[in-house]
């Protein structure tokens, strides 16, 4: 059974050992800026390890976060003997104010390679394609402004066109024969170019239709009992 660890100060439970965060450090720790944090996690793992490694033992890094890092270093760190800790801890802190916190990290912790899932790659691509949009809305003239109500669907505003003229042939450059022209609501004046939101529910409707059709059905239930 490992001791319970004081996370904020590294001090094993019933120990007298007590490695506590520089005061920078400690003035980050309040912070919830995400970079702060992994940046607290980063040399808070380098401070572990650099004293396991004056321990005279490799610092065994695992997991896929800094913040893992610092957990299985925690661990490694309290199977040593207490006197070796004690030792280790003294020439650790002697070696950091010589070397510093930040070459040890870049000695010691590597950088945690990224974990791509289903969920991660979804949010990038949907940042990359908001990014772009609000790009090509920028480059957009005075005169065809993004609507501040009417929304496609990722939620980013609609190009707003200011004639039915405009829209028109806007609308019949996309080669898209679902695509209509309709006056903004919220803009006096103004133009968008959008799909009905029936489109979906009447296509969907008639290839029901198409699928079932209850004439055809009668005469083989018919066809069926002439045989019987």
């Amino acid at each position: 059974m490992h001791p319970s660890w004081n996370v904020l100060t590294f001090t094993p439970a019933g120990s007298g050992d007590s490695f506590r965060e520089d005061s920078g450090s400690a003035a980050h720790r309040d912070h919830t800026d995400v970079g702060t944090q992994v940046n607290c996690a980063r040399m808070r793992a380098a401070r572990i390890a650099t004293f396991i490694e004056c321990a005279g033992v490799l610092p065994i890094i695992q997991g896929s976060t800094y913040s893992e890092y610092c957990k299985f270093l925690e661990e490694q760190y309290a199977n040593l003997d207490p006197v070796v800790r004690r030792r280790a801890r003294v020439e650790g802190r002697q070696r950091l104010r010589e070397q510093g916190v930040k070459s040890a990290a870049i000695r010691l912790i590597p950088v945690p390679s990224p974990v791509f899932d289903a969920s991660t790659i979804q949010s990038e691509l949907r940042r990359n394609r908001r990014a772009k949009y609000q790009d090509q809305i920028r480059r957009w003239p005075p005169e065809t402004p993004p609507c501040p109500k009417c929304r496609i669907a990722r939620g980013m505003p609609k190009r707003s066109w200011p004639t039915r003229e405009m829209a028109e042939i806007v609308r019949s450059q996309q080669n898209d024969p679902n695509l209509r022209v309709y006056p903004c609501p919220a803009q006096p004046g103004f133009w968008h170019l959008g799909h009905s939101r029936n489109r979906n529910r009447t296509s969907s409707s008639a290839s029901q239709r198409k699928s079932h059709n209850p004439t055809k059905s009668l005469d083989r239930f018919e066809q069926s009992g002439a045989r019987a």
